[in-house]
């Protein structure tokens, strides 16, 4: 299913969100880390400068797989929000898709502790009759979910394009005309 099948006639996107990275920083550092203790130690120690290729694949390739996976699944994770509904999908093998109708939102829910209110890093779901949907841990929690009651509140949408240009046709609704001294008159009374 291509982008273009993600949306429905009419539907607008209103933001697209990537989750925050989790499990992605220590691979990463550990990854760095053995590689650059491998290099190092190979300038120093000939033994360790004949198997430095062995080293850097059985120490290093375990983890870089790791980190690419987890970097792949963080990246392959996204959270659309619309005018209609909210989206979420991702997976590495299995690319899985659901979405939530914004009329079927009850209430949104942001958790965070304290660390994460400093980092403004926080998890949101979203409260359904049949429960409670998670989000996602995303970067400014509480302007996601201010975004989605937002939308959620829009109960009128006009479809009437911005240029359109109205005019008065003339009828019989009124039967008489007012004469302007006649209606101040009126008005007093």
């Amino acid at each position: 299913m291509s982008r273009r099948d993600l949306w429905r006639e009419g539907e607008i996107r209103v933001i697209s969100v990537t989750p925050v990275s989790r499990g992605v920083l220590r691979p990463t550092l550990i990854t760095l880390t053995t590689i650059a203790l491998i290099i190092e130690s190979a300038s120093r120690y000939h033994f360790v400068h004949q198997i430095e290729d062995w080293l850097l694949l059985i120490m290093v390739g375990p983890i870089a797989m790791v980190t690419l996976t987890r970097t792949w699944r963080w990246r392959s994770h996204k959270v659309h929000v619309t005018n209609d509904r909210v989206i979420i999908e991702g997976g590495v093998m299995k690319h899985q898709r659901s979405s939530i109708e914004l009329r079927d939102v009850l209430a949104t829910r942001v958790e965070q502790r304290v660390s994460e209110r400093l980092t403004r890093r926080g998890l949101v779901s979203l409260e359904t009759l049949a429960g409670p949907v998670v989000i996602g841990f995303v970067r400014h929690p509480a302007a996601l979910a201010r975004l989605i009651d937002a939308e959620r509140r829009v109960e009128v949408r006009e479809s009437v394009p911005f240029d359109t240009v109205f005019s008065v046709e003339e009828s019989n609704y009124f039967p008489r005309e007012v004469r302007p001294d006649e209606w101040q008159r009126r008005r007093y009374e």
